[in-house]
């Protein structure tokens, strides 16, 4: 089976930093390789954003031109805004993936440019819907033409480049980090006061980055390196679009995780090393703090919350369920 992954063309793959999507497209890369298939990604990287608005764009057309004449059996776009090229594709069978948090607040579709992208993604007589969450699967189950094309697809991480460190060898166990972009969405502003959160991403907020708290922007691998010596992982984001996948990294790593009903719609409920912040308390900053304390005593579960996070999120597991999940409609 001859496979392209098609990217965003917004950044290199494997992306510099914690570009989520990409590397997401990067670990599916490398494990359906691990398995045998023929994989290629096609990312041509964009001159402009504008590049994305119209079909009949150049970076349209040549995007179409290379998808084609690689003749694959199966094209997954991992991103929306090229939903308007998948009439173009001669390839029988193909997909796309929306990275779109909120899916289920179609109040805010309008607001955010998304409606048409969703019309448009729902109208899947001729693709397969790959949807990364619960959360998106059951909107989707809703508004779609085709419900049997509709595939759950969630996220996984590399434990092979993960691994726990005992709790006592840690060079930051009494502290928490907090790994996402600065930005309104991700909230970090209002748990900047909070003690002992330690704050890493992309900061484009000159304040934020002059804040003791903010320890800086790193490339992935040097970011997994500081994950694993941290006490237990904090992200009350207002919106995710399934389990993000930093969460499930710390859970590689065996941390214990503080978090909101944003960001666990893919976990077992109630998890003993995973704390859920009521949506009433999350402006509480005493009481998230006070969750956190309690939450960093867990680490001596590490090997549990390890072996837990292997069982569901592994890519070797993940990767087999979506090639079966396709190759039966083929």
């Amino acid at each position: 089976m001859k496979i392209a992954l098609i990217g965003p063309g917004i950044m290199n793959i494997p992306p510099p930093g914690h570009g989520a999507v990409e590397i997401l497209i990067w670990d599916y890369y490398i494990e359906l390789k691990k398995q045998g298939y023929h994989v290629d990604i096609i990312n041509l990287l964009r001159q402009s954003q504008q590049d994305q608005s119209r079909p009949d764009t150049l970076y349209c057309k040549e995007l179409i031109y290379k998808i084609n004449t690689g003749n694959y059996d199966f094209v997954h776009l991992h991103y929306d805004c090229l939903y308007h090229i998948l009439p173009f594709l001669n390839c029988k069978l193909k997909a796309i993936t929306s990275h779109y948090p909120y899916i289920d607040q179609t109040n805010r579709h309008n607001n955010d440019g998304y409606s048409k992208i969703f019309q448009n993604i729902c109208n899947n007589t001729n693709h397969i819907i790959f949807a990364l969450s619960k959360k998106d699967m059951r909107t989707f189950k809703e508004n779609s033409v085709d419900k049997s094309k509709i595939i759950l697809l969630l996220n996984g991480s590399n434990h092979n480049v993960i691994r726990p460190i005992h709790y006592k060898k840690k060079s930051e166990p009494n502290k928490s980090i907090y790994i996402a972009k600065i930005e309104e969405r991700k909230q970090q502003h209002i748990y900047k006061e909070i003690p002992n959160i330690n704050f890493y991403g992309k900061c484009d907020d000159n304040k934020f980055k002059n804040l003791p708290c903010f320890k800086g922007e790193y490339i992935h691998d040097e970011l997994l390196s500081i994950l694993v010596n941290h006490g237990n992982l904090v992200l009350l984001s207002n919106g995710e679009n399934g389990t993000p996948l930093v969460i499930k990294e710390a859970l590689m790593a065996g941390l214990p995780i503080v978090t909101n009903r944003y960001s666990i719609d893919d976990l077992d409920a109630f998890l003993p090393f995973v704390d859920i912040i009521p949506d009433d308390k999350l402006y509480d900053l005493q009481y998230i703090q006070n969750v956190i304390e309690n939450n960093l005593k867990k680490q001596d579960q590490y090997n549990e919350i390890r072996e837990y996070a292997v069982s569901n999120f592994s890519w070797e597991f993940l990767v087999k369920k979506y090639i079966k999940s396709f190759s039966s409609m083929n």
